[in-house]
């Protein structure tokens, strides 16, 4: 997103069509995808000016481009600030997944606008893993240096497998129509049983 492709408001007048403009194009993205949806759609639906849209934004996708960024800091910070004071990578790690499945519980539209932009822009798509992937690796830095992560591991394909399984076990849970905290923990600790003692048996020959 470039620097000029939107511009913020200078009043609460102007943030509330601000981010009414935002919520209707997040909605009308995950329902028909971002190519399907037309500015004009945008700006009908969310009642606003054809001028009062570009006052803030050049065309949909600098949109587009300002709610993906918006999840990702979102994302970041939510799972900063819970596993801020955990002693542990191990804590960390299930603190972190259980924070990004509720989120993803609050907001389930956000899958789709996140791997939405796997067709909007391959690159964009491939920045918004490959920097969240950098953040991590070096929190798994730490780890391994704290000797809780083993040495032999490529901290990249560690942290792409962790992100994957992230996003795979939210999808298990948002696709189960009612389900428990409970049952939530229960698939939490899988996970972490899996990261500690792996998916194979040791067998003598």
């Amino acid at each position: 997103m470039t620097s000029n492709s939107i511009r913020l408001p200078k009043t609460q007048t102007g943030y509330k069509s601000f981010y009414r403009i935002l919520k209707v194009s997040r909605k009308i993205f995950a329902e028909k995808g971002f190519l399907a949806t037309s500015t004009n759609e945008i700006i009908a639906e969310a009642k606003v000016a054809i001028g009062t849209f570009y006052i803030y934004f050049d065309d949909k996708r600098a949109v587009y481009d300002y709610l993906l960024n918006d999840y990702s800091k979102q994302i970041r910070k939510m799972i900063q600030i819970a596993i801020k004071d955990l002693p542990t990578r191990e804590e960390k790690e299930r603190v972190g997944l259980k924070t990004f499945i509720n989120f993803s519980r609050q907001d389930p539209l956000s899958y789709r606008i996140i791997w939405e932009s796997m067709f909007v822009d391959h690159d964009l798509f491939q920045d918004y893993y490959s920097n969240f992937a950098k953040v991590y690796m070096k929190n798994l830095q730490t780890a391994v240096d704290a000797h809780e992560v083993d040495s032999n591991i490529d901290l990249e394909t560690l942290a792409f497998m962790l992100m994957g399984i992230s996003n795979f076990i939210g999808m298990q849970i948002l696709f189960k129509d009612k389900i428990s905290d409970a049952e939530i923990d229960r698939i939490v600790d899988q996970v972490i049983y899996f990261l500690k003692y792996g998916m194979f048996t040791n067998r003598s020959n």
